[in-house]
């Protein structure tokens, strides 16, 4: 008898494992992954290195529009866009229209001094590749991004900044504090891309201060940029999250993943984006994107873009997320330590998702670590890496939570690299919509009051138009239907 009872006890033991497992595979989640690099072709694409915003003394830079290109050719970038304050890039070759007093004010960057596009000869050869230049090792020549612009030009109080591409809209455009629907709305329908700036700057009063690192965003902000994105997606493409040396922007990354819980469930994914912003030679930089794309041609370009294809680098990261992990152990805001002027940033040589069991998979140079986050938390940081690759298993990092997306950042020793979201769907199962609202705040109603303002008192005013004309280098007749 009592080794019958022995017999069913160990019976039972020998079956409790396989009574957990199966359990567990049937509560288990199936995640359905959305890889924003799922179209990429590892073996044949190309990385092209992008900056998406910098100036010359057009506005106020420092760098004549020659001593500018030359600069970027010699870093080796493949891909630049010109986006002087309120000042449309027609072309390296040509003169832009300028806004005289931008210039002036900022007259201790330009020195007033002469703008120096390239001759047709010159831009030819930066196009095709022939320049001269004694650092370049890429044999490629570079794209010349039309119509790129930084608009809100000149917002009082504090900068609230956006970048347009591939649009005629903005030129010589003052734009309103915190207004940054109309120039999205004004790229849109102009048939161009927008992305938005650094908002940390419009965010943060005391845009340099620490205090505000590791603490969540005033909901309102998230509310507003979300609503943008949902408005004008397919032409709001997404934001910055890391600008120049990460002074002013420490605190996007949160405002961003804040954004992301938003606009997820809403079928939107607005991208990251990173650029050095810079105004003189030392920042040119600072921070890019790295584009994949089969070919360098400007359609390509836009469609990555568009499409989240690239990965977002930066020599510098100062901040923490909301479970206070710092991002980058160690780093300090100090640019003369940095060698900036280098590409030995990490950055990622091939991805993949494993629908099936449920992973995913990076391998890349020049890190150590990878970070990744979710819903504004880091939920895993593998530190010591050595072979370059690092896989991350859903089911043993998001098991039971509802998790949206997951992210993740690269870091060396000479800076970081940003991956666009991957959207995270569970099997059987549907995001439930969030509701984002109009946003009727002090800039909605400034907007309101100037128009009344422009059309009743000053669109006709000859002291305007001459004010217009003259400090802010556009013709208001042209713009008597919309002369914003």
């Amino acid at each position: 008898m009592l080794k019958k009872i022995f017999a069913v006890f160990l019976a039972v033991l020998t079956a409790l494992p396989i009574i957990g497992v199966s359990a567990f595979a049937a509560d288990a989640k199936n995640y359905i992954i959305t890889n924003p690099y799922e179209n990429v072709d590892w073996d044949t694409w190309g990385a092209y290195k992008t900056q998406l915003h910098s100036h010359t003394n057009a506005s106020d830079g420092y760098l004549t529009i020659h001593e500018y290109v030359q600069k970027h050719y010699d870093l080796n970038y493949d891909i630049v866009a010109l986006t002087d304050h309120g000042t449309i890039n027609k072309g390296w070759n040509i003169a832009p229209e300028t806004v005289p007093l931008l210039r002036y004010i900022k007259k201790e960057r330009t020195n007033m001094a002469p703008i120096e596009p390239l001759t047709d000869e010159e831009y030819d050869s930066y196009l095709n590749g022939t320049a001269v230049s004694e650092t370049r090792t890429h044999q490629n020549g570079m794209l010349d991004v039309p119509k790129g612009i930084e608009l809100n030009m000149a917002t009082p109080i504090a900068d609230c900044h956006l970048t347009g591409y591939f649009s005629d809209y903005g030129q010589g455009l003052a734009g309103v504090y915190g207004d940054y629907e109309t120039p999205s709305a004004g790229v849109a329908e102009n048939g161009g891309i927008s992305m938005l700036s650094h908002v940390g700057e419009y965010v943060y009063t005391d845009k340099d201060s620490a205090d505000h690192v590791g603490q969540p965003v005033d909901d309102y902000y998230a509310e507003k940029f979300a609503k943008i994105f949902l408005d004008y997606q397919g032409s709001s493409v997404g934001m910055g999250i890391n600008s120049a040396t990460d002074a002013h922007t420490r605190c996007d990354r949160i405002l961003y993943d804040q954004i992301l819980q938003k606009t997820i469930p809403n079928g939107v994914v607005p991208w990251s984006f990173t650029f050095s912003d810079s105004h003189n030679e030392r920042s040119l930089n600072d921070a890019y994107t790295m584009h994949l794309m089969p070919s360098l041609t400007m359609d390509n370009f836009r469609s990555s873009m568009e499409n989240g294809e690239f990965f977002s680098i930066s020599h510098y990261s100062n901040g923490v997320e909301l479970n206070g992990m710092a991002e980058m152990p160690g780093y300090e805001d100090d640019c003369e330590s940095k060698d900036y002027m280098s590409d030995d940033t990490p950055m990622v040589t091939r991805l993949s998702a494993d629908q099936e069991n449920d992973t995913i998979t990076v391998e890349g140079t020049n890190f150590n670590m990878i970070t990744w986050v979710s819903n504004g938390n880091v939920i895993l940081r593998e530190t010591d890496i050595t072979d370059g690759t690092a896989t991350l298993d859903l089911h043993a990092e998001l098991l039971d939570e509802p998790y949206l997306y997951v992210r993740f950042y690269l870091t060396g020793d000479n800076g970081i690299c940003y991956s666009q979201p991957f959207v995270l769907n569970v099997e059987g199962e549907e995001f439930a919509p969030v509701t984002v609202g109009e946003v009727h705040d002090t800039p909605y109603f400034l907007r309101k009051l100037i128009t009344v303002l422009d059309n009743l008192l000053f669109r006709f005013n000859p002291i305007i138009w001459m004010f217009k004309y003259f400090a802010l280098g556009y013709n208001p007749l042209e713009r008597l239907d919309n002369p914003y």
